[in-house]
């Protein structure tokens, strides 16, 4: 499949997976992206009470953990937030590369069974090399899509339980009960590389997707 034509075959692969989303490829006027999305167990990370509705909130006390670092904002869900689909989706790179990004904090995302504690990342534009994103599905079914390079360009937005890699050989993991390392900048000035990323994925949207040379997908 080329990766830069199919776009209604694409969205129809993705919307097999549970994925409600309006794919372009590259398309003169992409529409909005927004993925994954559909039915998962939800997970509940703490029992503190959920982001008040107006703006950011006082993080919630320490769990007990030490740690050295900046403990993440609170912040409210979109109100026109789609489902979000749990943490059924693992998106791993040889290396991801963000332009404008932003650490944003905590979000409580609505799912079909619950809410999910996630960190939410907005950015430019996010370019991921060797770009491999599993789901598994009923009876344990796995299904992968693969590409050389995905790009996500235009109000990126990312949620994720938990996003490890490694940033100048040092390995970083960012979960909602960690708090934020020292020396990574809430908003780096420039474009910020992540290798061998390991990322469980509850949400991501963008205005354009673009997979290329080819997109690729398999069900084990």
């Amino acid at each position: 499949m080329p990766g830069q034509s199919e776009p209604r075959l694409f969205a129809a692969l993705l919307g097999l997976l549970g994925l409600s989303a309006a794919v372009a490829l590259a398309a003169p006027e992409p529409a909005r992206a927004c993925a994954p999305a559909g039915s998962a167990r939800a997970v509940t990370a703490a029992p503190e009470p959920s982001a008040p509705d107006t703006g950011c909130a006082t993080p919630p006390p320490s769990s007990g953990g030490g740690g050295v670092g900046r403990m993440w904002p609170w912040l409210a869900a979109d109100p026109t937030q789609p489902l979000a689909a749990g943490s059924r989706w693992k998106l791993t790179g040889s290396a991801v590369t963000m332009t404008g990004l932003r650490l944003d904090g905590i979000v409580d995302l609505p799912t079909a069974e619950g809410s999910l504690r996630a960190l939410k990342f907005t950015m430019d534009q996010a370019v991921v090399d060797d770009f491999l994103l599993r789901s598994t599905g009923p009876a344990d079914r796995t299904t992968l899509f693969a590409a050389d390079r995905m790009t996500l360009q235009g109000k990126v937005a990312l949620y994720t339980t938990r996003f490890a890699g490694r940033m100048v050989g040092i390995d970083i993991i960012l979960t909602p009960d960690l708090p934020l390392p020292d020396g990574i900048p809430a908003t780096p000035p420039s474009p910020i590389t992540f290798t061998d990323t390991a990322v469980d994925l509850a949400f991501v949207g963008s205005d354009a997707l673009t997979a290329g040379p080819t997109l690729r997908v398999a069900i084990d």
